[in-house]
């Protein structure tokens, strides 16, 4: 069926990158995969109502947000660094400075993966450097808040 390629080109080209995000922010890889594997079974289960909504990623980013947020509660031991990302920004915010900083992905990817246009990631770089001001272009990628 159509929709079940749809679904699995979706996923193939989803699953690694938000395997890295769900690593960033967890401490473990058992709760990494396992926010992952929940995103895309809950995704494969919706396939047919994502696609006929205006933003699929996006949709499935917010439940993969959830899913590692869900996880998260679970595990003890999380990169302090990035917990007080998520502490301190919202959440557009904490996940573009995840993606382009630590993870070093271009803002075009990022907006990709997060159902959003590029200018909206550039705002929440830009809101983020603001909000914190030790975090620039110049410095390593989350060194220090």
């Amino acid at each position: 069926m159509i929709a079940d390629l749809g679904f699995a080109a979706f996923a193939e080209r989803n699953r690694p990158r938000y395997t890295l995000y769900a690593r960033a922010r967890l401490a473990t890889d058992a709760h990494s995969s396992a926010a992952v594997e929940d995103t895309l079974a809950s995704a494969r289960e919706d396939w047919q109502w994502l696609m006929s909504g205006p933003r699929p990623a996006a949709e499935v980013w917010g439940q993969l947000r959830l899913q590692v947020e869900r996880q998260g509660e679970r595990v003890a031991a999380q990169n302090p660094v990035v917990a007080e990302l998520y502490r301190r920004l919202p959440h557009a915010s904490a996940d573009s400075v995840v993606l382009c900083r630590l993870l070093a992905l271009p803002v075009s990817e990022t907006a990709e993966l997060m159902g959003v246009e590029p200018s909206a990631v550039e705002v929440a770089l830009t809101a983020a450097r603001r909000a914190l001001p030790r975090l620039s272009d110049t410095e390593a990628p989350l060194r220090h808040l």
